[in-house]
């Protein structure tokens, strides 16, 4: 059953969102800029998903979604690497990485503001025909597109 009684949900998007645009313009120099999230459903049903699990103080999980070009380009500036060299396996590393870095630096901000969880392994997904998720109705969803520089990324926060 969800329980978020003492977690301010408005201060946990923006950490989020916070994270999400720090960590992307750590690693690549790039400013990320958000995306409208008027149509909540689109474009994540497939590409690469890097998605990871946290409890505690508030459980539920991190999915981050982005298209092969995207991610190529983010696997090339944390790798080094030329950008066509990257493999399928490099990006499902990469991925699930970037999850890593953003749900790491969520936690981090959040302790400050009295919101602790620990974090899970990370894992990555791969949806060439489709990748469908569906969630219980006693949770809370959220979710934040960003885009810049021909990154395009979807990320989706579920608590439950």
């Amino acid at each position: 059953m969800l329980n978020l009684q003492n977690v301010n949900i408005e201060l946990l998007i923006k950490l989020f969102e916070n994270s999400i645009a720090d960590v992307i313009s750590t690693i690549s120099g790039i400013s990320v800029l958000k995306r409208d999230n008027n149509d909540l459903n689109s474009n994540l049903n497939e590409g690469f998903v890097g998605i990871l699990p946290f409890s505690g103080g508030i459980n539920g999980f991190f999915m981050m979604k982005t298209d092969e070009q995207s991610l190529k380009t983010l696997t090339s500036y944390i790798t080094g690497c030329d950008m066509s060299l990257a493999k399928e396996d490099d990006m499902m590393d990469c991925i699930g990485e970037l999850a890593n870095m953003v749900c790491g630096t969520v936690r981090a901000k959040a302790a400050l503001n009295g919101i602790s969880f620990k974090l899970s392994i990370p894992f990555s997904a791969l949806g060439v025909n489709g990748l469908k998720f569906s969630f219980k109705k006693n949770t809370k969803t959220f979710t934040l597109r960003f885009s810049s520089c021909g990154i395009h990324i979807n990320t989706r926060v579920v608590l439950a």
